[in-house]
């Protein structure tokens, strides 16, 4: 219960995060994205076709899948890599409306992908033209909990895909403040302002050169001025 509320919660903040860029954006288009996987436990495993993804709506997000169900012996092949500790592969190929093809690689333990009987969540991330700059695999839970699963558990993925803009952030009025800058200048050369400025606060940068060659100039000669101060004694 507790795994399917946070799975529910999950899909509820990437929906939030969804909904709240498309009021921004401008274009739309289809992307196709071919998925594989690879299923073996070797450094260099081979990727085998697991399914397609079709963005119709960059706008509205609006996605469908498929994805054929796993072969006996593909469910062998992940249980298999779950005992081991293996790590699921899954390649992605892009291909935009303009003919454009861009692959990402995304991975997960191979324990949380069985576990969560082949419930994950696919996110494309797109930048400010549209284009796919990323596609990242997760599951819920994310952590391998030693629980026991059957090849009936794993027949059929089921995925959940997120469209996602990147977030712009605030960009500085350089220009604004540049210009505040050079008025003040101007109505402190004409007299029109007063600097109420303290004394430490408008010669900072003089002072403090001097306070730190006085330290320096000490500490370079303590001899000296012990033996000064002995001289004077004596006399």
């Amino acid at each position: 219960m507790v795994r399917v509320l946070c799975f529910v919660l999950l899909c509820f903040h990437y929906a939030v995060r969804t909904l709240s860029f498309q009021v921004d954006v401008d274009y739309d288009g289809l992307i196709k994205i071919k998925l594989q996987h690879a299923l073996d436990h070797v450094p260099n495993p081979d990727f085998h076709d697991r399914g397609t993804v079709f963005v119709y709506s960059i706008r509205s997000g609006s996605v469908s899948l498929e994805q054929p169900p796993l072969s006996v012996s593909d469910r062998e092949k992940l249980l298999k890599l779950s005992e081991k500790g293996g790590i699921y592969r899954l390649h992605s190929s892009v291909q935009s409306a303009d003919g454009k093809e861009t692959s990402f690689l995304t991975f997960v333990k191979a324990c949380s992908l069985v576990e969560s009987h082949l419930s994950d969540i696919l996110s494309v991330s797109l930048d400010h033209t549209g284009s796919v700059i990323g596609v990242s695999m997760m599951t819920s839970p994310g952590v391998c909990e030693g629980q026991l699963v059957t090849k009936d558990d794993i027949r059929v993925f089921n995925t959940t895909v997120f469209v996602k803009h990147m977030e712009q952030g605030p960009v500085p009025d350089t220009a604004a403040y540049i210009q505040k800058l050079e008025r003040e200048k101007e109505a402190r050369e004409r007299g029109e302002t007063k600097d109420n400025r303290s004394f430490l606060a408008k010669y900072w940068m003089y002072i403090v050169p001097l306070v730190i060659f006085l330290v320096l100039s000490g500490a370079a000669n303590p001899e000296g001025a012990a033996g000064g101060g002995g001289g004077g004694g004596g006399r």
